[in-house]
Formats: C-alpha cells, sequence, structure tokens
C-alpha cells in the first residue's frame, strides 16, 4: 500500500464548502488510510494532537507575532471530548461533523478559514480553505502560505509515520 502524503484537490462529496463564502486559497493533501474503519474523530485527533516539535516551535513564534495585529492565539486542549459541533478543541473550532468528515476552522477579523478532514474508500484528504476579509488578511496568508503547505504535509506524513492513521 502508497502511504505517500500527495497534493490532491477537495473532494467533490466534501460539504465544506458549505461553510466558508468565498474561496481565495485552497489546498488538499491526500493519502491512504492503513485503517479504514478510523472514526474520522479520531483521524482528525490523530493528525492534529500531534504535531512535530518543530511546528510547535514554529506555531510559538506565529502565535507571539500574530498577537500584534489582533489575530487570536488562544489554544483549547485537544481532547476527543471537546470534538463537538459549536465547540473549540486545540486552535480550531469544530463546525461540522459526518461520519465521513469533520470541518474545523476559525472566523478572524482579517481572514476566515476551513479544514475538511475528509475519508472515502480508504484515502485521507485534509483540505484548507481560506478567504481573506481584508488586505491585512491577505498580507497575513501571504507570509503564511508557504509554511502552511510545509506544516500541513508534515503533520499527515508525521500521522502515517507513526500509525497513527
Amino acid at each position: 500500500m502508497n502511504r505517500k502524503v500527495s497534493v490532491s484537490k477537495l473532494p467533490k462529496d466534501s460539504e465544506v464548502l458549505s461553510f466558508i463564502t468565498r474561496i481565495d486559497y485552497e489546498d488538499t493533501f491526500a493519502v491512504a488510510l492503513q485503517n479504514i474503519d478510523i472514526a474520522i474523530e479520531d483521524v482528525y485527533l490523530n493528525v492534529f494532537a500531534h504535531s512535530p516539535k518543530w511546528v510547535n516551535s514554529l506555531l510559538k513564534l506565529r502565535n507571539k507575532i500574530v498577537k500584534l495585529f489582533g489575530i487570536k492565539t488562544n489554544v483549547g486542549e485537544m481532547k476527543k471530548e471537546n470534538l463537538k459541533v459549536g465547540e473549540k478543541t486545540g486552535i480550531f473550532k469544530i463546525y461540522a461533523i459526518y461520519d465521513n468528515e469533520l470541518i474545523a476552522g476559525e472566523d478572524e477579523k482579517h481572514l476566515d478559514f476551513r479544514i475538511s478532514v475528509f475519508k472515502n474508500e480508504g484515502i485521507l484528504t485534509i483540505s484548507t480553505l481560506v478567504q481573506y476579509n481584508n488586505w491585512l488578511g491577505r498580507l497575513y496568508f501571504f507570509i503564511v502560505k508557504p509554511f502552511h503547505k510545509v506544516v500541513a504535509k508534515s503533520m499527515m506524513k508525521s500521522a502515517v509515520k507513526n500509525n497513527r492513521i
């Protein structure tokens, strides 16, 4: 089984488009799941609750910088019990939980974003969609975009390498 994380496309059956008004940026990565019966909540936690150390360090630096621009930096605890629609877990609010998809994200003054964690026929896709709300959101994401792609792919690779997904 090929377990390489690769660039992909937003799944056509994803519900994430119902949770964002406009898409100014989108990326999707895919990988084969080791356990196709894993619950979508467990997939989400197994990817987002186990960041590599360098990612955590980068996020701490990001939080110090963006706090100056009024962007939220609060982080909640990542526990399965917190995975309820409308609740915040980690740095993301949960918008929807379906059998095969979990949608999380945040609305900020400068930009809104949604993350879709979607599984279908043994393939996991994680998509990020961003909507800029003003020029500061556009500038912020211009700076963050190269890091975002590396972090997103690395978090999926880490989950694969450690047999969490």
